[in-house]
């Protein structure tokens, strides 16, 4: 049988080598995000989000921001691509341990500038 004083000092070294572990990367810096479909050209995105302030395009996608009055922390973004395909963008943050965003596509359009459904468009973010 083990003594009360060893299990508590198992204890203690758990929750110090717990709160010890990195949470991962902090501070100001940029979310990476990929919106795929077929064919795209453009997208209007809703973003959601705490400590959003700003949006920057990748590659050929140009990325046009604005701050929504209502509801709070929600912008709308628009991604253009002028030759089509996988659209690249970034979300500048103060934060980049901050969760996610919540992002929902409003509208698409193809690379022939004919709108499509929203069905088909998937948008990834990563840190």
């Amino acid at each position: 049988m083990r003594s009360p004083r060893i299990l508590s000092l198992g204890v203690a070294l758990s929750l110090l080598a717990i709160g010890a572990c990195d949470s991962g990367p902090s501070g100001p810096g940029s979310l990476v995000g990929r919106v795929t479909g077929e064919a795209l050209g453009g997208v209007v995105l809703e973003v959601t989000g705490v400590g959003i302030v700003g949006f920057g395009g990748r590659g050929n996608t140009q990325a046009y921001g604005a701050q929504m009055a209502r509801p709070e922390n929600t912008h709308r973004v628009i991604l253009i691509d002028p030759q089509g395909g996988e659209l690249l963008f970034e979300i500048q943050v103060e934060d980049v341990g901050m969760d996610l965003p919540v992002i929902i596509v409003m509208t698409a359009t193809g690379d022939d500038n004919v709108t499509r459904l929203t069905a088909g468009v998937d948008v990834r973010v990563e840190r």
